[in-house]
């Protein structure tokens, strides 16, 4: 390649030498953004063939040739980091989340279902605790309306209210949000 040429004129010969005289500078400026040899030889690489290839699209003098170079590398080096990081935050919030259905991996749970779980964690509660949270959840009364409503206290309401919702908190945990937003929004 002489020094008015363009990489679109530049033949398989001339495109050799350019690649031997500069793909090992070009490997030691990899190396100063990653420590991975294989990487660092891959990213090289690419870059190389990605302008063999895209020499006819792209009109590179050899004045400017050794700036794109560098700047390819660098940019391919940038984005493996930024690939990595975004893989890495990604991998630890999954390991740091559990997922939903993690005791039934291919349980997909419709609305029906939901309020399936719900009644049947609503089963398992003392009488009065039930009466109060169905009052309060699906009919929507007030605590004094359901104190009247069952001859009790709006103290002792709350109470069992709280007791229910720690109790289905337990039981439905990780469907509670969801049948929240039915229950309160729908």
């Amino acid at each position: 390649m002489n020094d008015s040429s363009s990489i679109e004129k530049t033949d398989e010969r001339d495109f050799e030498q350019l690649f031997d005289t500069y793909y090992a500078p070009f490997y030691l400026y990899a190396k100063r953004f990653l420590d991975e040899e294989e990487v660092c030889q891959d990213l090289v690489s690419d870059v190389f063939a990605n302008l063999w290839l895209k020499r006819e699209e792209v009109e590179i003098t050899s004045h400017v040739i050794l700036g794109y170079l560098k700047t390819a590398v660098k940019n391919a080096c940038l984005n493996h980091i930024k690939h990595n990081c975004y893989i890495q935050d990604y991998s630890s919030a999954c390991q740091q989340k559990t997922p939903i259905y993690a005791s039934s991996p291919d349980a997909v749970y419709n609305l029906k279902e939901l309020y399936a779980l719900l009644y049947a964690s609503l089963e398992k509660l003392p009488e009065e605790q039930r009466q109060v949270f169905i009052k309060k959840v699906f009919e929507g009364k007030s605590r004094s309306e359901i104190a009247d409503d069952l001859d009790i206290s709006v103290k002792t309401v709350d109470r069992y209210k709280q007791k229910a919702m720690e109790q289905i908190s337990k039981e439905c945990k990780d469907y509670l949000p969801l049948l929240l937003s039915f229950l309160f929004f729908k």
